[in-house]
């Protein structure tokens, strides 16, 4: 029994496998991992071009190069868009997850949504695969698609998105009045292209993250009422019987009493009785003193 506990656990190459692979990233990581791609790739081809005035047109003008800055440039827009579509499957499997409950009520939101972001990805890579110079058409149709995909999937959110966290429907309506705040000086001429291009694919990107950050997450619960002060509604007077007019005490509905520099016209329910009471004490005052001085007079007048 001895030898058996000493010796060594069995190996088992699965657990050992399982071990060494990675969990499943989740929507939220592999958005941020294509974020990371698609920065780092960006800043590399800029900083290699051979044009420095390339932003003077657009950003499409990095990947019309045939040196290191334009490769660069279309590999990162193609691994960009591999990125959107895992993040689409990975939004699908979660969205799966939390359809019909509180969270997410409508239940299709889990397949057009991802669906939506897939096509996105589908025709960001047209922009990758077809540089601006090799073919112009295909090229601007895969931007402009991606945009239109986006801009469903904003204009939907009201619907597929119900039960979600109040601050999706924030973020969209920011994203919203973004671009359009952006479409109008681009169609101006205030702006150029390459910052029309820079603004609306980051606030695309941001939406992405912040919707994935948000899945399963439940709505703020209502702050707690402040509780409600209950007290007797009825006024008690109390008088000393050395005090005076000026020394009446009438509680209020608080309990605190409120001394001497209030009148009885100000509390019109104790006005009565605390009249009554004043001069009933005054003349019951009133009767001690007479009587005392009949029976002094009575005494004197016995001597």
């Amino acid at each position: 029994m001895a030898l058996l506990a000493a010796s060594p656990a069995i190996i088992r190459p699965r657990a050992v496998l399982r071990r060494a692979l990675p969990r499943v990233p989740s929507a939220s990581q592999v958005g941020f991992s294509t974020a990371a791609i698609l920065g780092v790739g960006l800043l590399l081809s800029i900083v290699t071009t051979p044009d420095p005035l390339w932003w003077q047109l657009h950003f499409s003008r990095l990947g019309t190069f045939a040196a290191f800055s334009g490769h660069v440039f279309n590999a990162t827009i193609i691994a960009t868009s591999v990125g959107v579509v895992l993040f689409a499957l990975r939004l699908n499997r979660e969205m799966v997850q939390h359809s019909g409950t509180a969270v997410l009520t409508n239940r299709r939101a889990a397949t057009i949504v991802p669906i939506l972001v897939a096509l996105l990805g589908i025709n960001l890579s047209l922009v990758g695969f077809f540089p601006v110079n090799a073919n112009e058409f295909v090229h601007d149709r895969g931007s402009t698609g991606a945009v239109f995909c986006f801009v469903v999937i904003l204009s939907t959110s009201r619907w597929t998105l119900r039960g979600m966290h109040r601050v999706m429907s924030r973020a969209s309506r920011l994203v919203a009045l973004g671009l359009v705040a952006t479409t109008a000086p681009y169609i101006g001429g205030f702006i150029n292209l390459a910052a029309f291009e820079l603004i609306v694919f980051s606030l695309i990107f941001w939406w992405l993250l912040l919707f994935a950050r948000t899945i399963g997450r439940p709505a703020d619960a209502p702050p707690p009422k402040p509780p409600t002060r209950t007290g007797s509604m009825q006024r008690t007077v109390v008088i000393s019987p050395s005090a005076g007019m000026e020394h009446v005490a009438i509680a209020t509905r608080d309990g605190m009493p409120t001394h001497s520099g209030m009148r009885a016209a100000t509390h019109p329910r104790a006005a009565v009785p605390t009249r009554r009471l004043i001069h009933g004490h005054a003349a019951q005052r009133s009767d001690l003193a007479h009587h005392r001085a009949r029976g002094g007079r009575t005494e004197v007048d016995r001597t």
